[in-house]
């Protein structure tokens, strides 16, 4: 078959859809992604990611700098006037799209340039792209559901909504990462989503040496890593746990980070500067690392160095609470011992493999702490909850296994 992939994201910090590319060339198909290349960075991992892939990529780039500076302009400005025009109450379909999805013209002028068996969205901002395409060519539509975005707090949910009411019912196909996103999905739009779990192929552990062959002494290492280093993801009060811990623990902390953002963080390991810190551990430092954003792929490949993996999501955001997110699976694939927030998609997980690790109250550092420590004195448990994420990871929750329920599905 023929298939295309459509994101409006860099494929390189974009799990789902590369590992459905893969999967989907591995097993014989004729593949190629269109996507959207907005950064410098990430367009450079785009373009080290394809020098192992069969498959074809097609960008729009839209960089600010760069060669595409006056595409950019011009997709700005005209992304700019469509909103002006729905702010001043123009709601039409086309001027939401045109408001929310810049370079909407080349996408769809570059996605519906070949045929296709089944074009595939991912994120509904692709969803307009591939609809407009399969109409084109008279083929199925498939919609990868990666988040709410409706609930996110990042996306104008008006618009989103709109997305989704017109072009979901006309998907062939609605995959989610959690039952708590199916779930949602079904009782707003009458769906029966299928749940592809954000997990990773063995391959990318391939060079992890196992729990047991690794050294654990010295300081416990607690590990963290996101695209982006910033408020709202949990990182004080790992700071502030860390610091009740003391001399037992190294954080690390691994993505993009701002000057101001990383001198919060540091003044809260060094000072106790943050809401909840307690008068007696003034003075008691953090051990804090910083490390650079580095493709996926790398980053499980890194784990090894690392004892324990936070997985720190919040629950007052509806689209992360419910999410079983990519972090908590690269620390399963990796032999990390896990420690997440108790938030309905990350207990969806750990609740079937609770040897893998704890969960704690969020907004609770000490909480964090606590279930730390007995790692950090009793080192056998540690190991024990590293090797049962290890063995959950290739026996329930692996792309390896995932893939067949998605390629017997298009099949």
């Amino acid at each position: 078959m023929r298939i295309c992939l459509i994101t409006a994201h860099h494929v390189s910090f974009q799990p789902r859809i590369l590992r459905e590319a893969d999967a989907l060339s591995e097993a014989g198909h004729d593949v190629r992604v269109v996507c959207r290349q907005t950064d410098l960075l990430l367009t450079a991992y785009d373009h080290e990611l394809m020098r192992s892939r069969r498959w074809k990529l097609q960008p729009i780039q839209l960089q600010r700098n760069g060669h595409s500076r006056s595409r950019w302009l011009i997709e700005a400005t005209r992304a700019k006037a469509c909103e002006q025009l729905f702010d001043f109450g123009i709601r039409s379909e086309r001027v939401a799209i045109g408001a929310y999805i810049r370079g909407l013209r080349a996408a769809v002028k570059i996605a519906g340039a070949e045929p296709a068996d089944w074009f595939i969205a991912h994120t509904q901002a692709a969803l307009p792209i591939a609809a407009a395409a399969a109409s084109r060519w008279n083929a199925r539509l498939g919609f990868d559901c990666e988040d709410l975005l409706s609930e996110l707090g990042t996306d104008p949910p008006e618009i989103v909504r709109m997305i989704e009411r017109r072009y979901l019912p006309a998907c062939d196909y609605v995959s989610v990462p959690s039952a708590g996103i199916a779930a949602r999905l079904a009782g707003q739009y009458g769906l029966e989503p299928l749940v592809l779990y954000n997990v990773f192929p063995l391959e990318l552990a391939r060079e992890v040496p196992k729990p047991g062959d690794r050294v654990s002494a010295g300081p416990l290492r607690l590990h963290w890593f996101g695209q982006t280093i910033g408020e709202g993801r949990g990182l004080e009060e790992a700071v502030e746990a860390a610091r009740d811990l003391g001399d037992q623990v190294e954080l690390h902390l691994r993505g993009r980070v701002t000057d101001a953002y990383r001198s919060h963080l540091e003044s809260i390991a060094t000072n106790g500067l943050s809401i909840g810190m307690r008068d007696s551990q003034a003075g008691r430092p953090c051990h804090l690392f910083f490390h650079p954003l580095v493709n996926h792929e790398e980053v499980i490949r890194s784990m090894d160095q690392f004892d324990v993996g936070l997985s720190l999501e919040r629950p007052d955001n509806p689209n992360y609470s419910l999410a079983a997110t990519n972090k908590m699976f690269s620390y399963l694939l990796a032999g990390l011992a896990v420690v997440a927030t108790d938030t309905p998609g990350q207990q969806e997980i750990l609740g079937r493999i609770p040897s893998a690790g704890f969960l704690y109250e969020a907004g609770k550092p000490e909480s964090l702490a606590k279930g730390v420590r007995r790692w950090c004195v009793d080192r056998a448990a540690l190991r024990q909850a590293q090797q049962a994420a290890w063995d959950a990871a290739r026996s329930q929750f692996c792309w390896d296994l995932e893939k067949e329920k998605f390629v017997s599905l298009l099949n």
